[in-house]
């Protein structure tokens, strides 16, 4: 017979064979389905709205990159933009850059009860609205107060948190008498008047100044609560046709800010004036609902321009130089502030006789910052609002009465320290704390010019984490024209997930508290501050454009105010296939003197950022936050994640077959012992020893022929250099084990006597017994098959090592989890069908002494030996060789363990140790 048909014959030859063959079939293509999921995963997630960021300079943070990007320090100039548009491989070039916080007092807070005195035309109707509710459909009139006065005790307090803790910023108690109110109708010069008056006996309710007291008017009674806390909001400036370009349809929003009228044509004064004569030549119903036009833009919001622009006339803070400065303002509030007025109605001597209840409001997605008038209008229990029966008055609020006061004390981003590097790669940072900033102040003075108490409440002091900006040198107070809002939502949303890469300033990262100051776990997400320079910020509260950024900084000049410029390439296609022409976009910008950070492939990764300082005690002592946890950018992190997770894949794949191939030599070592009687009959033939190992490696040669062109065709298929050296490691471990194999065809005599009187047998006595006689008489094959064993617990060991390590190695970015998850389940099928692979080759070499092991449990049974005893037997035979395969499986695992994934090796000597132990009853049960 020639060598194929030896080779045939040979059917364990021919089973471990096709088994590695089909092993390499299987890992192969498991392999590439998983490095084509990867790519996938990776070239989806890596290109953000932008490619390259531009600043005039920078902090290294070692490759991870703050999300605050508008800092208000500035340094890139008009020209220098100019300069990057003009590139040839520029598509968008969006610049950004901090402008200044502002602070708003908030109109007084009031408490409403309803007390609706029913329709009178003398108080109604004259409105003249269209859309008020017809006279004889109003309802009747109802109150919830009594006709006779009560008297009453309302509790207004504010409270305000940070999301770890509540801080009470002010409790105050006033008390008096209140009852329904009645019309009261007088006969005057010229006919009859109609006028609201209280009951007999009502004293009415009064706050400290500057809270005003109670009124009653035709829907309600109003009660004047203390003044809420300021609040302040940061602004930042942009191009808003670049911005535009660069969000696409989400930054539709900033259309009307387009429309802004030049920088000569916004003087405050003669904006103010073109408003009042707008009313003083008459305006129709429809206009003042949907806003008057002022340069093709309909300002819904014109109402609170108008009232700060006579207030702010009238205290003379307008000058010629005040500039009216265009705003697209956030809807909502992250700010977490609560306002809450406790009811209770009490005896002349103070006691309380009944609980009315208590009232709470939150600043909310219905606040608009420079609009709102009253985010506090409290209703009285039981109370409802019946002011839409005289129509839609919402469009002829008054709004804000005081314009805001802008600042750039403390308005520049936080910075922070680099801390100790994680074992994925994450690294860790401490803020930079900085002065304290009061907060919760009261006014010197009420609107009425009467003093202000101001032991009502006491002061906050906030720690700052932000330094002050530069400003020009004609400062001068600015009016705020709203021209739209925006949803910072809707803005976030666009911007993406995975690869989302910091807008500047409007698109704030939250901070989550992780652990506090006593390092116990916690996991609360962060609020903003009053102050808005603490470490926590949120969405921008209003997006202005240049000119804006001009007037509330008091330039009369272009200078570097640019904080960021973000660079769209005009190039298609994935991260990795526009890397090269960003690379040369980016080497353009340097070659400007400015810093280009090239963020395509970047992704978010959070990082974890140690807070000192953040508040203190009334002695002054000062206690950290803790520890919290803010989305940042990891840059290259495309490059890292692909990189770390192929060669992950390669390894499991070289693991997997190279493994097999070793279990496949030691079976064929095994076997071919089997073999030394045709040996020796060769032998007595007249062969040499050369040429019966020449005529035993024909027959492997077939194998290996097979093994090379199942390994060429596999690299042809998947194109790849790594399946071609992990095929050509397999033919050489296959070969290398022919040969070992081969050297063992040495025939010898068997002696056909038993000696008599020989110390070292073993006597038979009991299973164990005869199991440790059998496997020593037999040692080669005792020791084939526990190495054997113990190289595929060492396989088992070093897959599940590599499969835990996935994680780590992937990194800690957000594409990092993202595509370890997608590389997740074919790497799990690689790795059980390496472990599926090993034990059966382990099954095969065991199987070799099967005829023999049937003949002798034959002749037991033959003797008396029960089942149990029989099973006994084969089970400490395997047992024993599982013992010898121990330390080198679990020392084998460990190793494999310390050199692919250290992190992991103490895992994959355990799984090494498991994989021993459930191979002894698994081959307990292969002879039956």
């Amino acid at each position: 017979m020639n060598a194929v048909q030896r080779f045939i014959r040979s059917r364990v030859l021919l089973l471990t064979a096709s088994i590695l063959i089909v092993a390499m079939c299987l890992s192969v293509l498991v392999q590439g389905q998983s490095q084509a999921a990867l790519s996938r995963t990776v070239d989806q997630n890596s290109r953000g709205l932008y490619d390259v960021l531009v600043q005039a300079k920078a902090k290294d943070n070692g490759g991870l990159m703050q999300p605050d990007i508008a800092t208000g320090q500035g340094g890139i100039s008009f020209e220098q933009l100019d300069s990057i548009r003009k590139l040839s491989g520029t598509s968008v070039a969006a610049p950004i850059s901090l402008v200044s916080r502002v602070t708003q007092n908030l109109e007084s807070p009031r408490l409403d009860a309803t007390d609706y005195l029913g329709f009178n035309a003398g108080l109604a109707g004259t409105s003249g609205d269209p859309t008020a509710t017809d006279p004889s459909k109003w309802p009747a009139a109802e109150s919830v107060l009594s006709d006779t006065p009560k008297k009453y005790r309302l509790t207004a307090s504010a409270v305000s948190s940070d999301g770890h803790s509540d801080q009470t910023l002010f409790k105050t108690t006033a008390e008096g008498s209140l009852g329904k109110a009645k019309l009261v109708e007088e006969q005057v010069e010229g006919g009859k008047n109609v006028r609201i008056q209280g009951p007999a006996g009502e004293t009415g309710i009064k706050f400290p100044t500057p809270a005003g007291g109670s009124e009653h008017n035709l829907f309600n009674l109003s009660v004047s609560l203390p003044m809420a806390p300021q609040v302040t909001e940061s602004v930042v400036a942009v191009d808003p046709v670049s911005e535009r370009a660069l969000l696409g349809t989400a930054g539709d929003f900033l259309s009307p800010l387009e429309k802004a009228p030049p920088a000569d044509a916004r003087n405050a004064g003669a904006i103010g004036r073109h408003f009042e004569s707008l009313f003083t030549n008459g305006i129709s119903m429809d206009e003042l609902k949907e806003g008057p036009d002022f340069l093709g833009v309909k300002l819904k919001y014109w109402a609170p321009l108008m009232t700060q622009y006579q207030q702010a006339k009238r205290d003379g803070q307008l000058t010629d130089d005040s500039q009216a400065i265009p705003l697209i303002v956030r809807s909502g509030t992250a700010l977490d502030l609560k306002y809450s007025v406790k009811i209770e109605e009490i005896d002349d001597s103070g006691n309380v006789t009944k609980d009315v209840g208590t009232v709470t409001r939150s600043l909310d997605k219905d606040y608009l910052p420079f609009v709102s008038k009253s985010p506090f209008a409290l209703a009285w229990p039981g109370s409802k609002d019946l002011s839409q029966l005289m129509g839609d008055t919402g469009s002829f609020s008054q709004g804000l009465y005081n314009p805001a006061t802008w600042t750039t004390n403390f308005a520049a981003a936080p910075t922070y320290k680099d801390g100790e590097t994680a074992a994925n790669g994450a690294v860790d940072k401490s803020a930079t704390p900085g002065d304290w900033v009061t907060v919760n102040r009261l006014p010197d003075k009420a609107a009425n010019g009467e003093a202000v108490d101001q032991t009502q409440r006491e002061p906050v002091d906030e720690r700052s984490y932000r330094q002050n900006l530069e400003t020009g040198k004609k400062l001068a107070t600015p009016l705020a024209m709203v021209y739209g809002t925006f949803d910072a939502a809707n803005v976030k949303e666009a911007a993406g997930d995975v690869n989302r890469l910091p807008l500047g300033g409007y698109d704030p990262a939250p901070f989550t508290l992780t652990k506090d100051a006593s390092g116990k776990d916690a996991n609360t997400e962060l609020k903003p501050s009053l102050s808005a320079t603490g470490l926590v910020s949120q969405s921008a509260g209003a997006i202005t454009d240049y000119y804006g950024l001009a007037a509330a900084r008091g330039y009369d000049a272009n200078a570097n105010v640019i904080d960021a410029v973000r660079v769209r390439a005009k190039v298609p296609g994935s991260w990795k296939q526009a890397q090269p022409e960003v690379e040369k976009l980016a080497n353009e910008i340097r070659d400007m003197g400015l810093q280009a950070t090239v963020v395509a492939g970047s992704a978010r990764e959070d990082a974890s950022i140690a807070v000192p300082g953040y508040s203190k005690d009334d002695a002054g002592k000062e206690s950290p936050l803790g520890t919290v946890q803010q989305s940042w950018v990891r840059q290259d992190a495309a490059d890292a994640v692909s990189g770390s997770l192929t060669a992950t894949n390669l390894t499991l794949l070289f693991l997997t077959l190279c493994g097999a191939a070793l279990l496949t030599g030691a079976s064929t070592v095994s076997y071919i012992r089997k073999r030394r009687s045709e040996a020796g009959t060769l032998r007595a033939m007249g062969w040499t020893q050369r040429k019966i190992r020449s005529w035993v490696l024909a027959e492997f040669g077939v194998g290996a022929a097979l093994l090379a062109v199942v390994g060429i065709v596999l690299s042809l298929i998947s194109w790849s250099t790594a399946t071609a050296v992990v095929s050509a490691s397999v033919l050489v471990l296959y070969a290398g084990a022919a040969f070992v194999a081969a050297q063992q065809l040495r025939h010898r005599d068997v002696v056909d006597q038993e000696p008599q009187h020989d110390e070292r047998l073993i006597a038979v006595d009991s299973p164990l017994t005869f199991a440790n006689r059998q496997l020593s008489t037999n040692k080669f094959n005792t020791i084939s098959l526990a190495v054997a064993v113990g190289v595929f617990a060492a396989a088992v060991g070093g897959l599940v090592a590599l499969l835990i390590d996935i994680p780590r190695a992937a990194g800690a970015s957000a594409l990092s989890g993202l595509a370890a998850a997608s590389i997740a389940l074919p790497s799990i099928i690689l790795g059980v069908s390496g472990v599926a692979v090993g034990l059966l080759l382990t099954m095969v070499t065991g199987r070799f002494e099967l005829q023999a092991k049937r003949q002798y449990l034959g002749t037991l049974r033959a003797m008396g030996w029960n089942p149990d005893m029989l099973g006994q037997v084969r089970f400490f035979e395997n047992a024993m060789v599982g013992t010898v395969a121990l330390p080198l499986g679990v020392v084998g695992a460990l190793g494999i363990g310390l050199l692919l994934a250290p992190y992991a090796a103490l895992w994959a000597a355990i799984a090494g140790l498991v994989a021993v132990l459930c191979w002894i009853p698994i081959a307990t049960k292969v002879v039956q």
